[in-house]
């Protein structure tokens, strides 16, 4: 779900006035040249399937086990619209459709999601999208769900919230809201992160709160700048959800608070070993120098240099910058490269993965795979994959070295971006 090459398309837009409206909008593509146009007409989201799925399933699990607590504004907005929202967890889009209905809306994707049921899943009413592809029929397509007069769900922050907070948010959103000049909804979960973190085994169960703003009304629309709306957007979806657990006195009762999160807390504050970090229950150990910390039930760090994951993350992210600034920042590994063919991912054998300062490569077999250095600003990842498009395929590689290598890279590539951006 990443959203760095929307671009301005309509139905009939010729393929010549597509590449001239991506390289004259500063919208940076990621992969060069454009995918071919889908003919196909998108399936607005199927009211009757999505109606027994939160009649039979969703009241009973977000009023029983998450306890949602929404002001239902938006049963009272008629669409069209586009809504824009935080994506800490994946409970987050159930809550969506929860506080939408009964106008259910369509929801911009990755086709990574449509894997194991393509079909069901298309008849929910997504709209898929390869990342950082220049995916020309994407906006057509979203065109088409708004004049149906319904609405359309973004993700701007790309992919899961790393540390409960948000990502990098792009103001390519803003770009599309102001193309399309429909108005503009903001929804912020709060306390979705807390509920599975991306790197947790099991879910916890918190109450989870809304926030709904009408960011930006259709008189608006045509009056603010991109950055206007741009920064309304970032300004809305504003949240730490550590912070709302400590707030709310929100008690996570569970044996396995830190389990998974040495994949994202890999580096040591104590020694600076880097992925030495191990986890048990609700403690993370170094390895190198038997450094401990532990979890509390409010979501603290007791016993470290750093009382907040959050912290501890952004020091990490300072390490880096340090390493890309120094000039002696170099990442190689190996994984095993897969690629999606159908509904599954098949093994393609052993790749190489290598990041510097000119770009991101991935070898395998008589394939390579270059990226330059500006065509991420993020990377699509968890604590055993790397996700790494192109315009023709969607490859994963699956993580064969230390755990904690995979958030460490996609730091780095952020920074090295971010980096760029403060030059030019």
């Amino acid at each position: 779900m990443f959203y760095r090459p929307l671009l301005a398309a309509s139905r009939n837009c010729p393929l010549d006035y597509l590449k001239y409206m991506v390289y004259n909008n500063n919208i940076h593509c990621s992969i060069v040249g454009v995918m071919a146009l889908s003919t196909k007409k998108p399936v607005p989201a199927s009211k009757f399937l999505l109606g027994m799925a939160t009649t039979f399933y969703g009241k009973r699990y977000f009023t029983k086990k998450v306890k949602l607590v929404d002001d239902g504004v938006l049963k009272y907005l008629k669409p069209p619209y586009i809504i824009v929202a935080n994506h800490a967890s994946f409970a987050d889009v159930g809550g969506m459709e929860m506080i939408t209905a009964p106008n259910y809306p369509s929801f911009v994707i990755s086709v990574t999601q449509l894997v194991q049921w393509p079909s069901l899943i298309r008849r929910m009413g997504v709209l898929p999208k390869k990342q950082f592809t220049v995916d020309t029929s994407l906006v057509r397509d979203i065109k088409y769900i708004l004049g149906k007069k319904r609405s359309v769900v973004i993700y701007p922050e790309a992919k899961l919230s790393v540390v409960g907070v948000p990502n990098i948010i792009k103001p390519a959103v803003a770009k599309l809201v102001k193309l399309l000049k429909v108005p503009l909804v903001t929804v912020c979960f709060h306390g979705t992160y807390l509920h599975r973190p991306r790197w947790a085994k099991t879910s916890r169960f918190v109450p989870l709160k809304t926030d709904v703003r009408m960011a930006v009304s259709a008189e608006e629309v045509g009056t603010l700048t991109v950055d206007e709306i741009h920064k309304r957007i970032c300004d809305n979806l504003a949240y730490d959800d550590y912070a709302y657990q400590l707030e709310n006195n929100i008690e996570i009762d569970q044996p396995d608070l830190c389990e998974g999160l040495e994949g994202i807390l890999y580096k040591c504050p104590e020694c600076g070993a880097e992925f030495a970090m191990t986890a048990h229950g609700n403690k993370l150990t170094c390895t190198k120098c038997g450094a401990e910390v532990t979890q509390d039930k409010l979501g603290r760090l007791v016993g470290g240099k750093f009382d907040k994951v959050v912290d501890w993350y952004r020091w990490q992210e300072q390490s880096v910058r340090d390493e890309l600034a120094i000039g002696n920042y170099r990442f190689e590994d190996y994984y095993v490269a897969e690629k999606l063919v159908g509904k599954k991912y098949v093994t393609l054998g052993e790749a190489k993965i290598t990041h510097d300062y000119d770009g991101l490569s991935a070898e395998f077999g008589e394939t390579k795979l270059f990226y330059k250095r500006d065509t991420f600003y993020t990377l699509s990842f968890n604590n055993d994959y790397v996700f790494l498009p192109t315009s023709e395929a969607v490859y994963r590689f699956r993580r064969t070295g230390n755990l904690g290598e995979n958030a460490k890279l996609n730091i780095a590539v952020e920074q090295q971006s971010l980096a760029d951006e403060v030059k030019h």
